[in-house]
């Protein structure tokens, strides 16, 4: 190749090199000296500064002789450098300035092909048109007027390792038909970064976008863009915006504190987004609209300012494994005619719905994990259509809504540990649910508003603080095949008004009767079961009551009313009471004391109350010895406070004190009836005294046990509670030797309850203090409930199980033994998953619980505490 130089040469003025500041040319001009140089010349350039138009248009390669920054070519008038032809042209380490900021620095037209290596461009554009080729390699641009770089008709560019900066327009801006591909490059400070418009195409890897005044990357038109491990950061407006008819994908990519939303698709513009981080976006994460498509596949979605994804208009959102996080409106919102498929997503924490559909959007999807939503985990409203399969809501305030409107079906769903409701079905409501489960809600299992009619085929729901299901006037549910077990409350409360049909349902272990039916209500039950409670059903006023009840049948029920009575089925551990429910005391067989004192020593933990209950019974004794010989027996009181957390055996104790005080002799029946401010507490003046009687009656013989005693007090003058503590007081006096009366709750709260009337501190001034249940208890309670339904756990597993329990925190929410009961309830869930997954599986391994099979070791909720329900249960 030959070389050419101007070193040492005269200028046009005969200027010399000045001393100090910046050289000057001492030879030709840069334009003279190309003109000289033969095609393919390597055309050296001494340091200096050039005010001229170089045009190139043969294959020559322009080199600045002393390095990078040592030349300095400014236009004359606009343009530093044209290249409008020629194959192989090279600029090498160059700097070149645009007189005005509007104008190019550097044009490049024709045919040309040339590269641009480690250059320097000031105050004006790289341009690029016709059909022209170019590589920027390393190089520099900064202070453009229109654009750092722009790309034109059929042109061509390839940029690598190149830094665009503080550019009034696009970093980067393609139009025509133009293909560009960027790699490792920086464009920052621009109002755009990257600019794709009409049907031009551009490939970025590695590239990062950032403080970019409106968007990091803008496609629109016809483009395409495909981005890949890029960053998008500090964008004014939408991070990434695409219109129109465009297509992006990205991939691999992150978006942080976009001024607006991170990823928006409008019109009929598509992006694909996969295993992309969307974090910090002042709107929503990702945005649909109009008619546009937008697919999220892996990734996450966090900390945004409005929702996680937004779709509205007649957009299609696909959501694939995506996680989206601590939002602050709903985790995915869709409204208008927009429509999501979504797979395997875990939305939440959020302090609004997980996923709400509004409008006349639709949603399908599978696998769907909501955890930790404030109001809502999915809340399906509209006129759209929603298909929900294999999903779940935790931690939730509700676990699902479903409003009037919505063509709904749900399948295969569990809703856990709400504050609230499982399950709300809303006014004229009518989904379909199938092998749904809820379990541990805060209030009520399942509720059915107003007119509602939804369809419940082998659903579930457990262990729910109030009733497992409540129907509201002229509702009508289908239930087929339900469970319904272990309600702090009613099996289902039917209000006046009520129907619906109930059929082959299990309707187990509530702490009130399974049914309880209000005046005017008409619901028709068929082959349903009830066992372990304290009744199959209230009937409020058999007169106003049109309930039918065929073909059902009670087990293990202490009163029944409506069904035939089955076989007694045996009492867990701690009793029924700590498992599901009431014993049923009328069919137990009579007990000997020393019988029933073994009986309450075999209880798990519980070692004060044993002692204090011993204590009492050899108090008694002695009464009864000294009745007998003719002395005056000692001043005893039998009535009791039961102080002590949730799950601590309280009513199993009760249970046991009322057998034991008959085996004395100093109760004719001992058995229980329990009740609580519901039960005892009317809704209108003149209606808590007969109501208050009627249980107190129900009890004589026996105990009355009024669990969370306390809420009959408050601080209103003329609330009701006060009117059933009074007639309490007075029927204990008339029947001081009839009855025993046990109160039970929190301890600093029964306080409050003794010091609230007068008549209280005389007749209750013995405490038994329940203690919450050592790791160690808890584990015990397990491993009974495993034996009564023949499993084993293995040395790891109960060691596993102590460290467990030893993680959960022991506020209030934290429920003792039923804990356990769920810890038990979830280790032959996992279990069953595990042997599920084996090929041949053995005797052993259908019975043996391992570590694998353990509850995480923080859980993720507690037991909440039971709520009351708005009217009471009889």
């Amino acid at each position: 190749m030959s070389v050419f130089g101007n070193r040492g040469n005269r200028g046009p003025r005969g200027d010399r090199p000045q001393r100090g500041g910046r050289p000057v040319t001492t030879g030709r001009t840069i334009a003279e000296l190309i003109g000289a140089a033969p095609d393919g010349a390597r055309v050296l350039v001494a340091p200096g500064e050039y005010r001229e138009h170089v045009v190139l248009d043969r294959g020559v390669v322009l080199v600045a002789e002393q390095g990078p920054g040592s030349v300095r070519l400014t236009g004359a008038h606009d343009v530093a450098l044209t290249v409008r032809g020629g194959v192989g042209v090279r600029v090498e380490g160059v700097v070149l300035i645009a007189a005005d900021a509007a104008a190019p620095a550097v044009r490049v037209t024709g045919g040309a092909e040339v590269a641009f290596d480690d250059c320097r461009v000031l105050g004006g554009r790289v341009e690029i048109a016709d059909t022209a080729r170019v590589r920027l390699n390393d190089c520099r641009i900064s202070a453009a007027g229109v654009a750092g770089v722009s790309v034109a008709d059929d042109a061509r560019l390839s940029m690598t390792g190149c830094r665009i900066c503080a550019v009034d327009g696009a970093g980067v801006l393609l139009t025509g038909s133009a293909t560009v591909t960027l790699a490792d490059s920086v464009v920052t400070e621009a109002g755009v970064g990257l600019n794709v418009r009409d049907t031009a195409s551009v490939q970025v890897r590695g590239c990062a976008f950032v403080r970019c005044t409106h968007n990091a990357v803008l496609v629109e038109n016809e483009a395409t863009a495909g981005l890949d491990a890029c960053r998008c950061t500090d964008s004014g407006e939408d991070a990434v915006l695409v219109r129109c008819v465009a297509k992006l994908t990205m991939r691999g990519s992150a978006v942080d504190r976009a001024g607006a939303s991170g990823v928006a698709a409008i019109g009929q513009a598509s992006a694909n987004v996969l295993d992309c981080q969307i974090v910090g976006a002042a709107l929503s994460g990702a945005v649909a609209d109009e008619e546009s498509r937008l697919d999220l596949v892996g990734g996450l979605i966090r900390a945004t300012g409005a929702n996680g994804v937004f779709a509205r208009g007649s957009a299609r959102i696909g959501l694939d494994g995506v996680v989206i996080a601590d939002t602050a409106f709903t985790a995915v919102h869709l409204d208008e005619h927009a429509h999501g498929e979504l797979a395997a997503v875990v939305l939440g924490p959020t302090p609004e719905h997980g996923l709400c559909v509004a409008g006349a959007a639709g949603v399908t999807a599978t696998g769907l994990l909501v955890r930790a939503a404030e109001m809502t985990g999915i809340h399906l409203g509209g006129t759209g259509t929603a298909r929900l399969h294999a999903s779940a809501a935790h931690r939730c305030g509700i676990g699902l809504r479903v409003d009037e409107g919505i063509d709904a079906e749900v399948e295969d769903a569990t809703f856990a540990a709400t504050g609230r409701a499982g399950i709300e079905v809303g006014p004229h409501a009518r989904p379909t649910l199938r092998r749904v489960r809820v379990a541990r809600a805060g209030t009520a299992g399942v509720v059915v508003h107003e007119r509602a009619a939804p369809v419940l085929e082998d659903c579930a729901v457990t262990d729910s603080a109030g009733s497992a299901m409540v129907v509201w006037t002229d509702a009508a549910p289908v239930v087929r095949a339900g469970a319904l077990t272990g309600a702090g409350k009613n099996g289902v409360y039917l209000k006046g008004g009520a129907g619906g049909e109930f059929t082959d349902c299990v309707l187990g272990g509530s702490a009130y009767p399974a049914v309880y039916v209000a005046a005017g209500a008409a619901p028709v039950l068929r082959a349903c079961t009830f066992r372990d409670c304290p009744g199959d059903a209230t009937i409020e006023d058999p007169e106003q009551t049109s309930a039918v009840f065929a073909d059902c049948v009670a087990h293990g029920v202490a009163e029944v009313l409506v069904s035939g009575r089955g076989t007694t089925l045996p009492a867990g551990p701690n009793g029924l009471a700590e498992g599901s429910g009431a014993a049923d005391d009328t069919d137990r067989a009579p007990a000997d004391l020393d019988t029933l004192l073994a009986e309450l020593e075999e209880l798990v933990g519980l070692a004060r109350v044993k002692h204090d209950v011993a204590t009492l019974v050899q108090l008694m004794q002695l009464v009864r010895r000294r009745e007998e010989a003719g002395l005056t027996p000692p001043p005893l009181s039998r009535h009791l406070v039961f102080a002590g957390n949730p799950g601590t055996g309280k009513t199993t104790v009760a249970r046991l004190y009322g057998r034991i005080l008959a085996a004395l002799g100093m109760l004719s029946r001992g058995h229980l009836v329990e009740a609580d401010r519901g039960a005892l507490v009317g809704e209108y003046v003149g209606h808590t005294a007969p109501r208050t009687t009627a249980i107190f009656r129900k009890a004589l013989g026996g105990v009355l046990f009024i669990d969370e005693a306390y809420s009959l007090t408050s601080a209103g003058g003329s609330d009701f509670g006060q009117e059933a503590i009074a007639t309490l007081v007075k029927l204990m006096e008339d029947h001081r030797d009839d009855i025993v009366v046990i109160v039970a709750g929190y301890p600093d709260e029964m306080h409050r309850f003794i010091d609230s009337n007068p008549g209280l501190d005389s007749r209750f001034n013995r405490t038994v203090v329940f203690e919450d249940y050592a790791s160690a208890d808890l584990v015990r309670i397990v491993e009974h409930q495993a034996a009564a339904y023949e499993y084993t756990l293995d040395e790891p597993a109960r060691a596993g199980l102590l460290a467990y329990f030893d993680s959960v925190p022991r506020d209030r929410r934290f429920g003792n033994g039923r804990s356990a009961r769920q810890a038990f309830q979830e280790m032959t869930e996992r279990h069953a998953r595990r042997i599920s997954a084996i090929a041949e599986v053995t005797p052993e391994d259908l019975v043996s619980l391992r570590a694998p099979d353990l509850p995480d070791l923080v859980p993720a909720a507690g037991d909440p505490a039971r709520a009351a329900e708005p009217t009471p249960k009889g």
